[in-house]
Parts: C-alpha cells; sequence; structure tokens
C-alpha cells in the first residue's frame, strides 16, 4: 500500500500511531473525482461542486516551511527537477521569501480568504505555482507540506476520515511552525533580522494592507536584506542547512522542542487514528437531518458532513431510514427487513455511521462539524 505521507512524515508518525494510514483511495489525483464526468456518464447534481480539470484542488499555494524548503533543493532526482525548479523560481522573485520558509503575500491572502467558495478548485490565475500541466500533478509532492499532505475531498470513512485527517494537519502544522522558527534561532541570522522576521503585523481595521510592492509582485530590497540578516544572498544555503538540522533530530527532541501543544494533538490525533481502524458499529443509532439531492428514480445523493463527498444510497433505503429513532440496532434491522425488504449489512450501518446519516443518540442532537 501507498504511502500516505511524505517521507520525513511518514517516519515522524511511525512514532505516533501504531500502524500504517488508510489510503484516501477515493480522492483521486490522477483522475480527479471532482472534474466534470466524462461525455456520456450521468451528470452530476447542480448542487454539487465541480473542480476545473486545468487546475483540481491545486488552487492553493502552500507555505514551505524553511526545512522543506532544503530538502526540496536537495533532491536532484529526476521526478522533482521541475518541482525543484518552481521553488527555485520563487526563492528568485523573493515575494513572501524569508528564513522562515516560503509564504503568501497579502495580495493572494486577500482574494483567496475573500474568493474562496468561487475560486477554489476552479480559477486558473489562482493555480499553484508546483502544478505540473504535463499530467496535472504535484512537482513537490514528495516534500508536501500540512495542508496539501491532510486535505482530500473525498474520504473512505466519510467523516471519520476528515476528523483525523484534520487533527493531523494541526499536529504536522505546530511541527512546521517549531522547527522552522527553531531553524532560524540555530542558524543565527541575526538579532535585527530576528525583530524585523517576528514584529508585529499591523492590521488597520481588522483588515491586512497591501504595499505597492505585494500588488505588483516585486519586493523591497532594503527590508528584504534585513530579514535575511547575516544569511542575506545565501538563501539557497540557508534553506539546506535547515533541512540538515531536521533530518538530524529524532522525534523525541520533536516533541520537547514543540511544547505541551504537540503533546495534546498526538493523543487526539491517536484518539482519532483508532476511529479510523476501528470497524465496530454503536448499539443504538438514530437518523440526524439530511440534505437529499435526487439523481434518478431510484437513487438519491445525501450531503451531510462536506458537499464535496456526498454519499450515494438507494431511495428505498432513505425512506427506511426514520426506522433508525435510537432503539437498539438488532431490532431495527429486522424491522427494515421486514417492512422495506432491505438488508442491512454490517457494513451499509458502518458506512452511514461513518458519513453522518446515523449516530448515536447522545452525539446525534445539534452535532456539527466546523468545515
Amino acid at each position: 500500500m501507498a504511502s500516505m505521507l511524505p517521507p520525513l512524515y511518514e517516519a515522524w508518525m511511525a512514532h505516533v500511531f501504531a500502524g500504517a494510514i488508510p489510503e484516501e483511495t477515493n480522492a483521486t489525483c490522477q483522475s480527479c473525482a471532482m472534474c466534470p464526468p466524462a461525455s456520456g456518464s450521468s451528470l452530476r447534481p447542480p448542487e454539487t461542486l465541480v473542480f476545473n480539470p486545468q487546475t483540481k484542488c491545486c488552487t492553493y499555494l502552500p507555505t514551505l516551511p524553511n526545512f522543506l524548503v532544503g530538502r526540496i533543493l536537495a533532491d536532484e532526482t529526476p521526478e522533482m527537477r521541475a518541482g525543484r525548479a518552481s521553488v527555485e523560481e520563487r526563492i528568485r522573485k523573493g515575494v513572501a521569501v524569508t528564513p522562515l520558509g516560503l509564504g503568501r503575500d497579502e495580495h493572494f491572502n486577500l482574494i483567496y480568504g475573500a474568493g474562496r467558495q468561487v475560486t477554489f478548485g476552479k480559477t486558473l490565475s489562482m493555480r499553484c505555482p508546483h502544478y505540473l500541466e504535463e499530467g496535472g500533478l504535484c512537482g513537490i509532492w514528495r516534500h508536501r507540506e500540512a495542508t496539501c499532505v491532510t486535505w482530500f475531498c473525498k474520504h473512505v470513512r466519510g467523516a471519520v476520515g476528515f476528523r483525523f485527517w484534520q487533527t493531523l494537519h494541526q499536529l504536522l502544522g505546530i511541527v512546521e511552525v517549531s522547527l522552522a522558527r527553531w531553524c532560524v534561532l540555530q542558524l543565527e541570522v541575526g538579532s535585527e533580522a530576528l525583530c524585523v522576521l517576528f514584529a508585529p503585523k499591523q492590521v488597520p481595521n481588522g483588515r491586512p494592507t497591501l504595499e505597492s510592492e505585494e500588488l505588483d509582485g516585486t519586493v523591497d530590497q532594503a527590508r528584504y536584506r534585513a530579514l535575511w540578516g547575516s544569511w542575506a544572498g545565501r538563501e539557497h544555503d540557508f534553506y539546506r542547512a535547515s533541512a540538515a538540522l531536521v533530518e538530524a533530530l529524532t522525534w523525541e527532541e520533536i516533541c520537547s522542542l514543540c511544547g505541551p501543544e504537540l503533546s495534546i494533538l498526538m493523543r487526539l490525533a491517536q484518539e482519532d487514528y483508532h476511529a479510523l481502524v476501528a470497524e465496530t458499529i454503536p448499539p443504538l443509532l438514530q437518523v440526524r437531518p439530511l440534505k437529499q439531492i435526487l439523481l434518478e428514480r431510484n437513487t438519491c445523493q445525501v450531503v451531510t458532513y462536506t458537499g464535496t463527498d456526498p454519499l450515494r444510497i438507494p431511495k428505498a433505503l432513505v425512506s427506511a431510514l426514520p426506522a433508525f429513532d435510537g432503539r437498539p440496532v438488532e431490532q431495527v434491522r429486522q424491522e427494515v427487513a421486514s417492512e422495506y425488504h432491505l438488508t442491512l449489512t454490517d457494513t451499509l450501518i458502518r458506512k452511514l455511521v461513518d458519513f453522518e446519516v446515523l449516530a448515536a443518540p447522545e452525539a446525534a442532537p445539534g452535532q456539527q462539524n466546523n468545515q
């Protein structure tokens, strides 16, 4: 089974989880599950989000921590050639290039924040610079950051998988931020550079401001040199040195550097992992509020935890769902078989629970996911 994580993160998470992370086979990058269907196939309902085949979900600019930038620059394998070139181009432009890594300028942040519902997965001008036009894949996949590691449009275990990857995203994010800062401290950019790098951001009226350089995609050279301090002009060397520092760390050392927040997230991620690999069914279940999209005469799509991952189920089963009213599952199973002539297997019931069509009674009232 293919690893779900980049090599560096896979080695780290081997210390966190008891086994391999199950593969998310429903989120297919090579043949995007969110792109328009091929000619002649059944149409998607109008409510379902559809991605642009020229962008797929890659309308997000990843913030690459310094040590991942260094790993990309040091990876001279042929398959990394295009991805390495795209990172070198970001460094050459200098926009949001700091000792912490490659960031996002406020121009991108404003557009992404204000128009994500319109642009995400659709707008060509927002496409990631590491996107490979030939094949439509990621040029830095082997060294991708936390968001790109953990975001999936669809999950094999539905909301159960979603919760696991959300927690893992937080965990890896804490590691990335903490280690990037640790590298800056270890590599001595100088006190003046630290003052500039960690100066509080001025946000008048609660909104970020744009400098003319950001709008033009250029850089204030004086500020850029101040940010880099003693490493100005040696950005590539700094990033490679950061990668070497991080690669030498043990997981125990990383836990010490990242503090109690990482320990908390490890515990939560382990609990979510146990749920992800578990096959048990709650003894009592009741149906949750649903949004139904009628596709065909006998089939519905049920939307629950996210609009990108609807669950297609027979219309007859939707009619039988109210039988799940908090009573024991075995009793409901017998009633549905008798009255609706439907066989509710453990696999089917578990799928309905995973996608939050059904829930344990104590969890059902007011239960919602933050998307």
